[in-house]
């Protein structure tokens, strides 16, 4: 990574979802920049979205403490991570870059929406992480820019190759919006005809005690970030969402410690070469494409390689970060922000 020339901003990194404000904030720094960290405390987080509203009163002393270490830290500019808590910027007066994740736009309810809304229309710029989101976005703010997630080739790498290690890691949540019921049924498929394939998968989600039953799986708890690359390396694949349609941190992750992954993507054109993922949906192609990969060990190198040649080419670290500066840059200094490489 290199490090920056010019003289340096004053950047508030605020909230982290799936580390992607940690990276950019390592990376900016890296790059010679003063970040600072704010993290919501996020009262009621896992409520279902009809229920959050009952934590208003609750966090209104959290977005105060917030708007006056905004005000008081003398930042250049805010890089706001959700897309609701972009009215932090608005409230404190520091412009900011508003990044939207996922849920902040698919999951909006009649309380979120108008505060969705008016930090979209009130941000300097607007980054999304996942190409799908574009639609979301297309009315409101036609500028936006998808931002692929940074990942640290470093620290996520492979350790022993994929032709050489054993098992499945279910790397997704147990959710149905990350399609589980679906993977699950590939699972059930697979522990018919081929018991000797075994399957690791977080614990937690609404179809973790369906998992659980299976023989074939063991479900383990969520663990530390530092971690996840040994858990990914014991793997000789992993399989993600098969919902969404974009490849999320976990999936992208796994692709730079070159395992193969078994996902769906349905955004043609989002990156100037396809991804080489594993592409399947339905619980027939999952398990042909799991029973596949795990009999070719040749075929799981291949596949792993080519996956964290690409992951090197659009998600490195040093590159998203630099496409953070060069927007911040430009916003502080009042200049029109530059297009992206």
């Amino acid at each position: 990574m290199q490090p920056f020339t010019n003289s340096p901003m004053r950047i508030a990194e605020i909230n982290d979802i799936a580390s992607v404000a940690t990276e950019i904030g390592t990376g900016l720094r890296v790059r010679g920049h003063d970040v600072g960290f704010i993290h919501p405390r996020l009262f009621g987080a896992k409520l279902p979205p009809p229920l959050k509203p009952l934590t208003a009163p609750i966090r209104a002393p959290d977005w105060l403490d917030m708007v006056l270490r905004l005000r008081r830290g003398k930042f250049d500019i805010a890089h706001i991570h959700y897309a609701y808590l972009g009215n932090l910027g608005w409230l404190a007066r520091v412009p900011y870059i508003l990044h939207c994740h996922g849920s902040d736009l698919r999951d909006e309810t009649l309380l979120t929406r108008p505060l969705t809304r008016q930090a979209l229309r009130h941000a300097a710029y607007v980054f999304y992480a996942t190409p799908d989101l574009r639609q979301f976005l297309a009315a409101s703010r036609a500028d936006a820019e998808f931002l692929p997630n940074p990942i640290d080739l470093d620290r996520f790498a492979p350790t022993l190759p994929a032709g050489e290690a054993r098992g499945v890691f279910l790397c997704s949540a147990l959710t149905s919006i990350k399609g589980a019921e679906v993977t699950l049924e590939a699972c059930r498929l697979l522990a018919a005809r081929r018991p000797d394939i075994r399957f690791t998968a977080y614990a937690g989600g609404e179809f973790a005690p369906q998992f659980e039953a299976l023989p074939t799986v063991t479900l383990i708890s969520h663990q530390p970030r530092w971690k996840i690359p040994a858990i990914v390396n014991q793997h000789a694949l992993v399989s993600g969402q098969v919902r969404v349609g974009a490849a999320g941190m976990a999936e992208l992750e796994a692709m730079a410690c070159a395992r193969p992954v078994i996902t769906w993507f349905n955004q043609p054109g989002a990156y100037p070469e396809e991804p080489p993922f594993v592409s399947a949906s339905t619980p027939a192609a999952i398990a042909s494409e799991i029973e596949r990969l795990i009999d070719d060990a040749a075929a799981r190198s291949a596949v792993g390689a080519a996956g964290r040649d690409w992951i090197a080419k659009y998600h490195a670290l040093d590159r998203i970060a630099s496409r953070v500066e060069a927007v911040a840059r430009a916003i502080a200094t009042g200049q029109p922000v530059p297009p992206p490489d």
